[in-house]
């Protein structure tokens, strides 16, 4: 069975810690929560820029950090490869 994600859950911890939820951090947040498995920063931005087109490389990047620093996204380095890094949701439900 697939792991489920909570994505209120992580929104709350977002609340609590009194981050600020930009537009780009609720979609990014979303989209992660949404997946079953691992993503690359390149996978995230083509998913996004759809509705946002000028989203960034290293707006995801930053805002996967303070995901991470918050518990609310765990990054997989992948080994064989320096680009294998993928982030996926952390909070379950």
């Amino acid at each position: 069975m697939a792991a489920t994600h909570d994505l209120n859950g992580a929104l709350q911890r977002m609340r609590a810690k009194n981050i600020h939820l930009t537009p780009h951090r609720y979609a990014l947040l979303e989209f992660l929560y949404t997946q079953t498995g691992g993503t690359s920063v390149k996978e995230i931005c083509e998913a996004l820029r759809a509705k946002y087109p000028a989203i960034t490389a290293m707006t995801v990047n930053s805002n996967l950090h303070v995901f991470e620093k918050l518990g609310l996204v765990n990054e997989l380095a992948l080994r064989g490869s320096s680009n294998s890094v993928r982030y996926e949701a952390a909070i379950g439900s």
